[in-house]
């Protein structure tokens, strides 16, 4: 999926995040991991910082992205870098997120690799990612990424052994109007045609899972 966050701007605009009124993962993420007494936690593609947002207080968290739009607006600590690039030393977080991102690379598995790197052993890598069978009333398959819920937790043992992963499959996201369901085929990369399968107001299916690794 391409990484169009500073080259087209409009398209990320054109979600509205009260539209999924259940199952984001941000919050429940940030909670694990407090509860956890992960510290650091570095957020890797951590866009606007929401996770870092829903720390508690005296927990540390840094949003690191590429996209400097993403940073501009961004929650906390904040740094430029890659992903298959980390800017930190070895063994020093005690987590490392990477929601709703991992399908933007070419190679994921080199910043699986690079989360492996940075966490101390004890410490915890937290993914997820959506299926290809995710909105099925709005298109009958997505194309296939480098990082979908089929092979996500195949990529993420590649390296760490103790996995857990818990999936989703139910409706979650809220399409009040036409005008809603144009602007939500625009942010998820499908033809506005796919508008014309469904009848606002209407819940969309969410398929999808999130992993968490211990190092």
């Amino acid at each position: 999926m391409p990484p169009d966050y500073d080259s087209d701007p409009e398209r990320w605009r054109s979600t509205d995040p009260t539209w999924q009124v259940f199952g984001d993962v941000h919050e429940p993420v940030a909670d694990r991991l407090a509860a956890l007494r992960a510290d650091p936690i570095i957020d890797v593609g951590g866009g606007q910082g929401r996770l870092v947002r829903a720390l508690p207080a005296g927990v540390t968290g840094i949003v690191v992205d590429n996209s400097p739009a993403q940073l501009t607006d961004a929650f906390g600590q904040r740094i430029l870098a890659d992903a298959q690039q980390l800017p930190f030393r070895d063994k020093c977080a005690g987590a490392v997120t990477a929601l709703w991102m991992l399908y933007h690379l070419d190679e994921p598995e080199r910043a699986v690799a690079e989360a492996w790197r940075v966490l101390r052993p004890g410490g915890w890598l937290v993914a997820s990612t959506s299926s290809r069978r995710n909105d099925p009333e709005l298109t009958d398959g997505y194309p296939p990424t480098t990082f979908d819920a089929e092979e996500a937790e195949q990529i993420i043992r590649r390296l760490f052994t103790e996995v857990t992963v818990e999936h989703w499959n139910e409706p979650m996201t809220h399409l009040p109007n036409r005008d809603a369901v144009l602007r939500y085929c625009r942010s998820h990369h499908l033809p506005a045609e796919a508008a014309d399968r469904v009848t606002p107001p209407v819940w969309l299916t969410k398929r999808g899972c999130l992993i968490y690794a211990r190092r």
